[in-house]
């Protein structure tokens, strides 16, 4: 598994590839974020997880809703008090709801792919029945970082979310010469009632 402390500490990401910065650290909230908040895919209590230098989390909070953003990397999350006030943060890897929206901003790619169903499950067991998932996955063939959408959809759909609309898109990057953005798988989803599994509409 990558250590995303070691890097956030000034550690490698991938072996041979220096580090600098962090790259997914925009100094902004993600823009499909931003468009996501505009047509209403946000209410109530919000979980951020893998919520890194917190952009994303600060960026909700201003806009009213009850944010708690998770990392699993220390030193991230202390970036992140430092960035702002109103979000609960959180060291660690799991997930304490219910919540009524789950954001998963580029976490799902960077999960072993052998962990990436119960991580699935995770986000599912933290949310309330009929929250919202927003969800991107970077969309890259090979490396450790691979996701393949049979693969994203299988995991989703059997944790419990219900599909309701699934494209590419692109997350913006920082510091990396010639690449502004990357390719990213976008999900929206609904988890299904704990009484059944909805079927898939998209």
């Amino acid at each position: 598994m990558v250590d995303f402390e070691e890097f956030y500490r000034g550690g490698q990401l991938v072996e041979g590839v220096p580090n600098n910065g962090v790259p997914w650290d925009i100094g902004a909230p993600q823009p499909i974020v931003v468009a996501w908040e505009a047509a209403g895919r946000f209410r109530g209590r919000v979980l951020d997880a893998g919520c890194g230098t917190g952009d994303n989390a600060l960026f909700l909070a201003a806009q009213g809703y009850q944010v708690t953003g998770v990392d699993i990397a220390p030193t991230a999350v202390e970036i992140a008090r430092g960035r702002g006030d109103g979000v609960e943060w959180i060291v660690g890897s799991t997930f304490a709801g219910p919540f009524d929206t789950v954001l998963a901003s580029a976490l799902f790619h960077c999960v072993p792919p052998d962990e990436r169903p119960a991580l699935a499950v995770a986000l599912r067991e933290a949310a309330g029945d009929e929250a919202l998932l927003n969800l991107t996955s970077l969309a890259v063939d090979g490396g450790p970082f691979a996701v393949t959408e049979d693969e994203l959809r299988s995991a989703l759909t059997g944790a419990g979310w219900e599909i309701t609309r699934f494209w590419r898109d692109v997350v913006g990057l920082n510091g990396v010469d010639g690449l502004p953005e990357l390719p990213v798988w976008a999900v929206e989803a609904t988890a299904a009632s704990r009484g059944g599994r909805a079927t898939p509409t998209a």
